[in-house]
């Protein structure tokens, strides 16, 4: 796996990839953890580890967070382009979410949900 540094520069990469009209209103930007993340809502009671993670904060704004030590659990020996791959899939996804929610829907998160329990 590569190190942090690197992932965050990944990460930049896909950003660079889509059009900035996508980040408009993300006035919290997309960050990076360090950490994993566990979401212990599955169906089977098993945790699942969080790649990212759309927020919307009241009065502080909207924002996206990849997490790297999920990542690292998840991907341990992935390559780097495959890696890179599997960034850009889940920052699309956020910002899938961001964009649902600027438009009033909640079509992504309910799949989301749905996947969740079928865990």
């Amino acid at each position: 796996m590569v190190s942090i540094r690197r992932f965050e520069h990944l990460l930049e990469q896909a950003m660079y990839e889509l059009p900035e009209k996508v980040f408009e209103r993300l006035n919290l930007g997309v960050g990076l953890s360090e950490h994993a993340k566990l979401n212990h809502a599955t169906g089977s009671g098993q945790p699942a580890y969080v790649l990212g993670e759309y927020h919307v904060r009241p009065q502080l704004g909207r924002g996206i967070i990849l997490y790297y030590g999920s990542f690292l659990r998840v991907y341990p020996g992935l390559a780097e382009q495959a890696l890179q791959q599997q960034i850009a899939r889940v920052l699309r996804h956020e910002l899938t979410h961001h964009l649902e929610h600027l438009a009033g829907e909640d079509a992504l998160a309910r799949e989301d949900a749905r996947r969740m329990l079928e865990l």
